[in-house]
This record gives structure tokens, sequence and C-alpha cells, in this order.
């Protein structure tokens, strides 16, 4: 084959580095009639033994079919003296081919048919992944890991480069880079680019929006980012003074919309009130985060000023999301303000929501919370009881009466971990956990030993001498193992950790102990002893008790009169000989046989009880056991359970009786009123404790704070917060974004006005505020959403038709 430069196949095979082409590709090319030239080997490249050598001329001289050396010395054209692990060795130069090298600062890990090591294991695990430190000249690599504190030898044959990317993944060029092994040339470093090839020797080729041409780098050279998308909100960075594509009359707050993204990452905007898309190099944007209402946010610490100056908010000011505008303005609810904070979308980020149930203390650098001190100290910890909409830290600490009063910026998470709490390295964290866990493996289990102020952990594994530190934002807790468990091997094992002396795959057993480090002893059933186990080689066996209410899964069969849903009472399992076979027996009420089968099959309910008061479900038609004269409206109580769970309903003395299936009924159940629950005056109230204002019966509001049976109420049309008794007002459903709507009969004028709008109107909410300010999108409109009160909206229950149909 001759291409239009006049070069042939060959010609271009023979300009490659000798060790790109791979033994199949040259033994297709011979099997083609193109003969290569003789390889030319030189001192220090990097050998193998041919795979279709049997016994070499010289013998083995201790080495392997597999192993890896480098070239000591060239004596002739034909042989060489190759330094391998095992000693040097004199080999044919046609008996070997040249593999690509690893070389320092490389990222290496074991290759995935390595049993075990040559030079053994020294703390590492197999998914562990090192640096190349450097190549002793009797060919064996020195590898670095995380947290060893000298190089671990290793057999070159034994160990691969780490494959961290792939084409069409986005890369930032690591900022702190100095030099690169193939030169810098124009590139800045902390630029982002798209990997546009993966060369043989895994160096990458990256194109930039500003080179003409792919620039060549080492993997170890670039790092991972998160892809810009089309459709992304972005703006210019506040680190970034002039963009490499020069201002069109933008600013630090303008926000636009990706439209398009050139194949070398170049990125082409679109600005609200630019006539022409505008083009950025995408090291100079940051995306604007997918803000929602009820997000926590702060300012940014990149930002010298918010949009609209600072008033009494602070960086570590915390607040909540209560707006969003179109012009991409936001307005925020800090505790401390009687009114929302207006800012730019530019201007926060998100922070993770604090929750009902976590543990607090004040923040060590707090002298005078925003809240006061309310009689506590920096040394009172407390769980949040209730977050009120504005984000105040509703608090309970023991001993005290009273809830106390946090500002979520002067509040700090405790680490929720206790002594004893069995931990693991989080998912998130990918192929390179923090600290230690590189030396024990990132599925590995470890239990908490003890924690500390800084809210570092200090962790015990089984398997490993000594403890170690990690930080509990870098791990998860996990279900403990408890003793009376039953346990099996977990899905896929292929051998535990301290072998499988005598047990098989399918064996299954009960805990009998556990240790403090998680070390298990299991009772095996048919093996003698207690088995000791890593307790990351067992998963446990789903089993229930006697007694315990199940319902079939949606992946069981029908069984007689029984399907899918149904509730029943668990009544034993099946043995097979002295083994339990993982059967379960369940009685369901209606059927005089027990069902058997599966455990997979059942999932826990929660048991129904004696005083319970019930209903029919509206999804069913005909209970099982007839209706009694009663129906769908009727709310009984349980007065008594059968042993399969049939339901007996109080009736009165004389009347006929009423029985139920147990999944045929939901509990009624009169729910508190909770923060956020939307709410209007009950037509019961003629006139409200602490009177109307501005507020009637038809008017909706949110709740945003509650205490002592009183509750604070945010109206769309009010700025201050209304307050009433709970008892006042009633439940009613929110509207949300994606609700069909339409302006309510009868309305003589929006609060708003109506705009282009007609009775005759249909729209769908595209927004809705934290006082239940309402945008709506109605049909053929265009611009900015029509903004209404909720008191004027209705759900529109026939979206399809208009009002002339």
């Amino acid at each position: 084959m001759v291409g239009d430069s006049g070069k042939t196949l060959r010609d271009f095979l023979e300009a490659l580095p000798r060790e790109w082409i791979s033994e199949d590709l040259m033994e297709a090319l011979v099997n083609r009639g193109v003969h290569l030239s003789p390889t030319i080997f030189e001192v220090g490249d990097w050998v193998k033994f041919k795979r279709s050598i049997t016994v070499p001329t010289y013998g083995w001289q201790d080495a392997k079919h597999k192993s890896v050396g480098f070239v000591q010395s060239v004596p002739d054209k034909d042989n060489l003296i190759v330094s391998f692990c095992s000693g040097e060795a004199r080999v044919l130069a046609n008996e070997v081919v040249k593999v690509i090298p690893l070389d320092r600062g490389q990222h290496v890990q074991l290759k995935p048919e390595v049993k075990e090591p040559r030079f053994g294991w020294r703390g590492q695990s197999r998914d562990s992944i090192g640096t190349v430190l450097c190549v002793d000249d009797d060919g064996i690599l020195r590898v670095g890991f995380p947290g060893a504190s000298r190089g671990w030898k290793a057999d070159p044959a034994e160990m691969e480069r780490v494959e961290e990317f792939k084409v069409g993944d986005w890369v930032r060029i690591r900022p702190t880079l100095t030099t690169a092994k193939h030169g810098l040339g124009s590139v800045t470093p902390g630029s982002i680019g798209i990997v546009y090839c993966i060369r043989p020797d895994s160096s990458l080729l990256l194109e930039l929006s500003y080179l003409p041409n792919p620039w060549h780098c080492e993997p170890e050279e670039v790092e991972l980012v998160t892809p810009f998308r089309i459709g992304d909100g972005v703006c210019v960075k506040r680190s970034v003074a002039e963009p490499r594509y020069a201002w069109g009359g933008e600013t630090h707050h303008s926000v636009g919309r990706i439209s398009e993204i050139e194949s070398d990452g170049l990125l082409i905007i679109e600005i609200p009130k630019r006539p022409i898309p505008w083009q950025a190099d995408p090291s100079d944007m940051e995306k604007v985060e997918d803000f929602k209402v009820g997000d926590w946010v702060r300012v940014k610490a990149s930002v010298p000023s918010p949009k609209y100056g600072w008033e009494d908010i602070t960086r570590s000011s915390v607040g909540i999301i209560h707006s969003l505008e179109e012009d991409g303005d936001m307005g925020v609810a800090f505790c401390f303000r009687n009114k929302p904070f207006r800012c730019s979308f530019t201007d926060v980020e998100k922070v993770p929501a604090f929750e009902v149930g976590q543990e607090i203390h004040m923040m060590p650098s707090i002298t005078q919370p925003r809240l006061g001190w309310s009689n506590e100290s920096p040394a009172t910890v407390g769980k949040i009881f209730r977050i009120d909409m504005d984000g105040t830290l509703n608090v309970k600490v023991a001993g005290r009466q009273s809830l106390w009063k946090v500002s979520p910026g002067d509040a700090e998470r405790l680490s929720g971990f206790e002594v004893g709490d069995w931990v693991r390295s989080k998912p998130s964290l990918g192929t390179r956990p923090s600290y230690d866990w590189n030396s024990i493996g990132k599925e590995s289990l470890a239990v908490v030993h003890s924690v500390q102020d800084t809210g570092y952990l200090e962790l015990a594994c089984c398997f490993r001498k000594g403890r170690w530190i990690t930080h509990y934002t870098d791990v998860e807790m996990v279900p403990c193992f408890k003793v009376g468990q039953h346990v099996r091997f977990r899905t896929g094992i292929v051998e535990p950790r301290w072998g499988w002396r005598g047990a098989q795959p399918e064996s299954r057993g009960v805990i009998t102990s556990v240790h403090a480090d998680g070390e298990l002893r299991v009772a095996f059933f048919g093996l003698p002893g207690l088995w000791r186990s890593d307790p990351v080689d067992l998963e446990i066996e789903q089993i229930f008790e006697v007694g315990e209410w199940v319902k079939l899964r949606h992946n069981a069969s029908n069984w007689k009169s029984i399907g899918p849903g149904n509730v029943g009472v668990v009544q034993g399992i099946g043995y097979e000989g002295d083994v339990w076979d993982g059967t379960t027996f369940v009685g369901f009420c209606g059927e005089q046989e027990r069902w058997a089968g599966p455990t997979l099959h059942l999932e826990r309910v929660e048991r129904l009880t004696v005083g319970k008061k019930v209903r029919v479900k509206l999804s069913v038609k005909q209970p099982r056991f007839g209706w009694s004269g009663y129906n769908h409206s009727s709310v009984g109580t349980i007065s008594a359970i059968d042993a399969d769970g049939k339901l007996r309903i109080y009736t009165p003395a004389g009347s006929k009786s009423w029985m139920l299936d147990p999944s045929e009924v939901e509990v009624e159940e009169q729910q508190e009123l909770q923060i956020g629950d939307w709410v209007r005056v009950k037509a019961s109230v003629s006139t409200p404790t602490h009177q109307w204002g501005e507020v009637n019966h038809s008017s909706i509001g949110v709740v945003q704070r509650m205490e002592d049976g009183d509750l604070w109420l945010a109206f769309c049309f009010m700025e201050r917060l209304w307050l009433c008794k709970a008892w006042e007002v009633e439940r009613i459903r929110p509207f949300k974004v994606g609700d069909k709507v339409r302006i309510r009969e009868g309305l003589v004028t929006p609060r708003w006005g109506w705009g282009m709008e007609t009775h005759a109107s249909k729209g769908q909410v595209v927004g809705v505020d934290a006082n239940g300010k309402l945008r709506i999108r109605f049909r053929w409109r265009e611009g900015r959403p029509w903004i209404g009160d909720p008191a004027d909206i209705v759900l529109d229950e026939n979206p399809g038709r208009t009002a002339s149909s």
C-alpha cells in the first residue's frame, strides 16, 4: 500500500518506536508479506521474551517467560546481556522484543493476573496505585505508595501503567506544573483541554482552544475536570481579570448558557441582551450552579463584593434561597435579617444543608453568635430538632426545656461517628483514597477506635497491626455485623482473606463473635470449630424472625390468591437436613397453607398494632373479606390481629364483624404541621387570635417558623411574617414546578394585574418562591414568566382543552 506522500505502510511502521508495535501486529504483518528490518537494541532498552520461545538458546537462567528486564550491554548484533529481577542473563536478540518502559513519576498498579507479587505484599492492596520512584540497576522497580515510609520493591513484569484517561476526557494541566517531559511550549498551567489521542506509550495529545496543534504530555501532568455541557450556565471566574477572548460588555456578574462546544473545548456562549454569541476559553470560565429555591448558600471566597454590596452579610453567613429571578439575581434568606438579601447567581455557592437530627456545636472561632448564647457555652453540643425557612437551627440540648436557636453560619457539624461504628472509604474518592486506605484497600471495612475533636477518626481493622487516622468526611458508615446474623460469602469472591480452610463459596453460617477490630468468628453449617473471617469477605443473609411482617416483592410470582404486594407474617424458615435452605415460611390471611419461597422475594413492612385507625386503600375495589356495610370513607380501629395478619376492626355490639387483609389498608394519621407546609385559615375561624391584617380566608401562606403552638407564615404579598395559632390553619396542597395551572374562575383582578392573560389562559409553573409566589409560563408567551399569587391560581384539571372547547 502506497500513501499520497509516496510512503508505504512499511515506511510508516519503520518510523515508529519498535516497542509500539505489538507481537500480534508483527505476526499479522509477516502473514501479509510485510517484513520490517531487524530490531536494533541499545543499552537501557526494556525487553521480554517473545511468546513463541519455548526454551531460549542459553536456557532460562532463572528468568521466566513473562519476565521483563533491561539491556545492560550489547556484545554483538546477535547477543544481549539483560538484567532481570532474577539476575543477569545472556539472550539472543531474535528471542526478545522491546516493551514500553516504565519511568520515574509514572502511576502504576499490579497487573490483574498477578496473584502473589515476587517481593510480597507490604501494606498495599491489589487496587493500590503507586508512583515509580526509580529503576534499580538490577532491574527492580521502586514504587512509592501514599502513607508508606519507603519504596516497595516490584518486578516490572508484574506492574502496569494506570490508564487514567480516555479520548474525549476534559482535563486540566496541573496548575503546579513548572516543567513537562515533552516541554511546556506555549501552554499555560491550569489550562483546560480535551484528550485528542492516547499514544501506545500512554502519553496524551491534548487539544487546547488557543493552540493550533495538539499538545503532547504525560498523564501525570494533567488531572480530570468535570466537562462543560451544552446548556450549562457559566460566568467568568473572579480570578480572571482579562479573559483570553476579550470582554464585549460583559462583567463577572454576567451569566450565559453554552450553546456550542468546539472540538478543542472552545465555548460558544449565549448571553441575555447580547446580539451575538461570545467565545470563551474553558479555563477562564466556571459553571454557575444549578440553583433552586431551598438550596443552602454562602458568598464565594473568590467574590470581593456581592453585586449589590455586603449590607449585614459576611463571608461566613449561610442562608437559604427564597427566590430566583430570570435576570440572574436571587433572594437569599438569612436568619438575622427581616427580608431576603439580593445578589447575583455568580456571587454564591451551595453548601451542604443542615438536617434535622445532626449534632452541632458552636464553631471555635465564634465569640459572639449572631443569635446570642442563650445561656449556652462553646462546649454545648445539641441535636437539630427543627429548621426554620430562614435557616435558623432550633437545637435540642440535653437538660434544657426550650430549643437553642443557632445561626447556621455559626454552627459546625460534629462527625456523627461514635466509637464502635463501622466505616469504609467513600466510593467518591475514586482510585486514590486518602491516607492509609491505600494500604488496606478501599473496599475494606474498619471500626472507629476513637473520635477526635478535629473531625479525625482513629480506625482499626482486623488484618492490619496498629491503627490509622482519617477524616470523617472521607468515610461513610456501614451496617455493622452482629452476633447471631446469618452470613454467606459475598458474590464474586475469589478467595477469602485467610483462605477457604474447608469452607465453600456457597457455605452459610452464623456469626458467633465480633472483635473490636471487626474480625468475625463464624459457625458454618457442616464445618467443625469457629471460622475466622474478614468482614469484607461476607455479606449478611436476609433472614426474618418468626412474627415479623413482610411483603412479597414485585419479583415474586403469584401463588394461589397471593401476589406481589400482599402482606403476611413469618411463620418459620426451611431446612434441608440441619442446614437452612434459604426459604422462609409466611402465613397470609385467607390461605390455609403457608407460602414457602426464597428470602429475596420478601421485604420487611411496618407491623400494624391494635388501636391503629385504618381505612381501605382507594386502589382496592373489593376487599378480600368484603365490605360488611362499610366503604372507602370509613375509618376503623383495629381491635385484634390474627397470627396470619388478618385485621379485626372494631364494630358496635350487634353489628356485622369487619375483617380486612393488612395489604388492603392504610393507616389514618393526623400529621402535625411542619416548616415549609402550605396553609390557609380554616373556614371555621371567623377572626384569628392576632387579627387578619392583609390576610383573608382565601390567602395561601407558607410556614416559616413555629414555636409553642404559634406559627409565622410568609405570604407573597407581605414583607413581614404573619403570626397565627397552629389550630387556626389547615394544610393544603402546595404548587410545584411543572404543575399545569390556570387563573381562578370568578377572579376580578389578579394581585399583580392581568398582563396579557385572560381566564382562558393556561400555563405551567416554572418557579415557586419560598413565600408561595408563583412564576408561570403561559402558552404562546415569550419573555419573563407571569408572576402570580397562589390564591389566584388553580390546578388545570383538563390541561389539553381550551376554554372554548
